[in-house]
């Protein structure tokens, strides 16, 4: 039987995982912005770059988020299917 973590790493968890979720959010944001407002070239290149970095703290932030998800139902003891 495998150990449950304790309370206040779920909170962590999902505190982590929100700042992540927010500035991939922001990180997207800024690249989109950038694509739209220049007409093509270099600039517009530098905006899909931006988009592209937005995807690391984006799928870190969901992992975590996720990860404090299942904690709290494995605490509570409640079945999974």
């Amino acid at each position: 039987m495998a150990t449950t973590p304790p309370r206040g790493t779920e909170s962590k968890q999902r505190g982590a995982g929100s700042r992540l979720l927010l500035l991939g959010g922001i990180l997207f944001a800024i690249g989109l912005l950038i694509v739209l407002l220049v007409d093509g070239g270099t600039p517009e290149g530098i905006g899909i770059a931006f988009m592209s970095l937005a995807v690391v703290p984006t799928l870190a932030g969901l992992a975590l988020t996720l990860s404090a998800l299942v904690s709290r139902r494995s605490r509570q003891g409640k079945p999974w299917a």
